[in-house]
């Protein structure tokens, strides 16, 4: 069950086929913020919401450290993020008669938590706040509301309970007892997410985006999703990161160079490891270059980085295959 929920925590929030509006609320103006990589911005815009709205505020709090620590799990904002967690957790709990916000929020919060002690190998920890987390989910899908909040966290839970017992035999028989789910209906539902306005579309497009380019292999499908996120976030790495990795799934090298240069000139090894594993890619099968992509994939891996091992992998097979 860990590995079912911890796969789809990464965010709770936001927008899709439309960039900034100038009639968006301070809570979306706020979250764009964060998602375009404009902390400063963000912090003034927090400053102007309804006093009563503490909840909101402290979720978006987490939210903003798991973006501009990213990966906070191995920043030195880790204990800082971790404390927030706990106690924001802590004073949802004490509500006695939780609204659908709040237990939103619960729900958010679990999977942060979880998603935060996984990231770190503390499994038995992740797994206790995945636990907290799933009869919450499972009582959402069972209101079958139209809420898009609510709409996410079901889209997610149907594809992905699914996705892992298909995985093998191991999944299959460590997730029997877990409410069965189905991956074209979890699609359907994250499809629908990214046609209102709300909290959650971007985080429903950076979703649908994964899964399409690297679980269904459907490229072609993600990429205008991908693209998106891409121009509407100018400043946010990983949203670069993303597209280039999906121009290069269908070929557009010369596209992808942009966004690659970008990555690869970064400071932090979180963004240059993909944008030099990206670059090798290109130098390889698009330039035929094979000394310069074998440079390029030396570099990636240089340094062992859990959180960028996906890439690392790569370069690694790439090497092997010379």
């Amino acid at each position: 069950m860990r590995c079912v929920f911890i796969s789809f925590i990464v965010c709770v929030f936001n927008s899709a086929g439309y960039c900034q509006a100038q009639d968006t609320s301070t809570e979306l103006k706020a979250l764009y913020s964060i998602y375009d990589f404009q902390f400063e911005k963000y912090h003034n815009q927090l400053r102007v919401l309804p006093a009563d709205e503490t909840s909101l505020a402290q979720l978006l709090e987490i939210f903003f450290f798991r973006w501009k620590e990213i990966p906070v799990a191995y920043s030195t904002a880790s204990s800082q993020y971790q404390q927030l967690l706990l106690k924001n957790l802590s004073a949802l709990l004490k509500e006695k008669e939780p609204t659908p916000s709040t237990i939103y929020y619960q729900i958010c919060t679990c999977l942060f938590l979880a998603e935060y002690y996984s990231s770190l190998n503390e499994n038995w920890s992740a797994l206790k706040y995945a636990q907290k987390a799933y009869p919450l989910v499972i009582a959402s899908l069972d209101k079958k509301t139209n809420q898009p909040e609510f709409l996410f966290i079901n889209g997610l839970y149907l594809y992905y309970i699914e996705y892992y017992r298909e995985k093998n035999l191991f999944y299959r028989v460590a997730l029997s007892p877990l409410r069965k789910g189905n991956k074209e209906e979890g699609l359907k539902i994250l499809n629908q997410c990214l046609e209102k306005k709300s909290m959650i579309q971007i985080e429903a497009k950076l979703y649908l985006a994964h899964i399409l380019l690297h679980l269904e292999k459907k490229t072609d499908e993600a990429l205008p999703i991908s693209q998106s996120l891409a121009i509407c976030f100018p400043k946010n790495l990983k949203f670069a990161e993303l597209y280039a990795e999906n121009l290069i799934a269908v070929k557009k090298y010369a596209e992808a160079n942009k966004f690659v240069s970008i990555l690869e000139t970064q400071r932090s090894p979180y963004y240059s490891i993909p944008g030099h594993v990206l670059r090798g890619l290109i130098e390889e099968d698009y330039l035929n270059n094979k000394n310069k992509a074998k440079e390029a994939y030396l570099f990636s891996t240089r340094q062992e980085l859990k959180p960028v091992e996906y890439f690392q992998k790569i370069a690694l097979q790439r090497l092997k295959n010379e």
